[in-house]
């Protein structure tokens, strides 16, 4: 189990940075140690997420869990926030928000809320933006101390899918097992579809991910794995939020290549993936399955299986 540290803490702070000023003045006392969301939704309170509970902003800079006489959040906050996430240029990130998400320097993640356009069955933008929710990244060394000797066990990398709901911490521990296994020297490909795992800016991590890790960004995730395994040798290809068909058609050619794979699922544990017709398949490939939870903080490692 971790929880969130004060270096999560430190690399938050940059966060005030994406804030409208009409809500950043407010915050600068504000301390964001073991912060998970900061929640924008219009017209109402300003929420701010902790590990250990719910806080919402007053007109004084101070938290309160009582969403009484506290700082309201307006169409005006709204529009200037995503003035600046997309540094006045929407359509740079409509891929981006046409999945419900913008990702920001730091590898935190804006999610939106409004109304969705749709062309040709799919959605194409959303307008009329009214909830932005601000999930903060953080990097936590020896977030995965308690897995790695697991992954590792027996000599070689098990293929490993990490289940966990969402807010239990999944990317942290993902990004330390790349870090980890990295620094075994372990030659490591991460493919980051959104842009959270390493955070990348101009070529650069915002976090530390070894000395013999390749990263691929802004791939869809089955063909990145694909990409990678032909072009970097790796030992190893890490990927987050696997789920359609082609990720599991990809995950079953790297496996059969003899490359490991580690990726995470959205889940509350095995048995829901099983109910899944088309995941339950998907389980065969892999070696180790490790559920997550926040029962007793955020990273709590529920159960690791090696049969099922």
């Amino acid at each position: 189990m971790y929880i969130a540290n004060n270096e999560t803490a430190v690399s938050s702070k940059s966060i005030l940075n994406y804030m409208p000023q009409g809500i950043r003045r407010y915050m600068y006392g504000v301390n964001l140690d073991g912060a998970c969301e900061i929640h924008m939704r219009l017209g109402k309170p300003l929420c701010i997420n902790y590990s250990d509970g719910r806080f919402y902003l007053n007109a004084k800079g101070n938290l309160t869990p009582i969403p009484n006489s506290t700082l309201k959040v307006t169409r005006e906050h709204i529009d200037e926030a995503i003035e600046i996430a997309t540094s006045s240029s929407v359509y740079s990130v409509r891929d981006q928000i046409k999945n419900g998400y913008i990702t920001i320097a730091g590898g935190h993640r804006i999610g939106i809320t409004g109304t969705a356009v749709i062309k040709e069955d799919k959605v194409s933008f959303i307008k009329d933006i009214s909830g932005l929710n601000y999930r903060l990244a953080g990097e936590v060394i020896g977030a995965a101390d308690e897995v790695v000797p697991m992954i590792l066990k027996g000599g070689g990398i098990k293929n490993t899918l990490i289940i966990s709901p969402p807010g239990a911490g999944k990317t942290t521990m993902l990004r330390d097992i790349v870090r980890q296994l990295s620094y075994k020297s372990y030659r490591v490909s991460v493919v980051d579809e959104r842009s959270e795992i390493a955070a990348l800016c101009e070529g650069r991590s915002a976090f530390d991910l070894g000395f013999s890790t390749d990263v691929l960004e802004g791939v869809d995730k089955a063909e990145g794995m694909l990409m990678v395994l032909r072009s970097m040798s790796p030992d190893v290809i890490v990927t987050d939020e696997i789920g359609k068909q082609s990720d599991i058609d990809a995950i079953e050619r790297i496996t059969n290549s003899g490359a490991a794979v580690i990726a995470t699922i959205h889940g509350r544990n095995i048995d829901m993936i099983k109910r899944r017709d088309d995941l339950k398949r998907m389980l065969k490939f892999f070696d180790l399955i490790i559920t997550l939870s926040k029962r007793k903080g955020i990273g709590t490692v529920e159960e690791a299986l090696t049969e099922w």
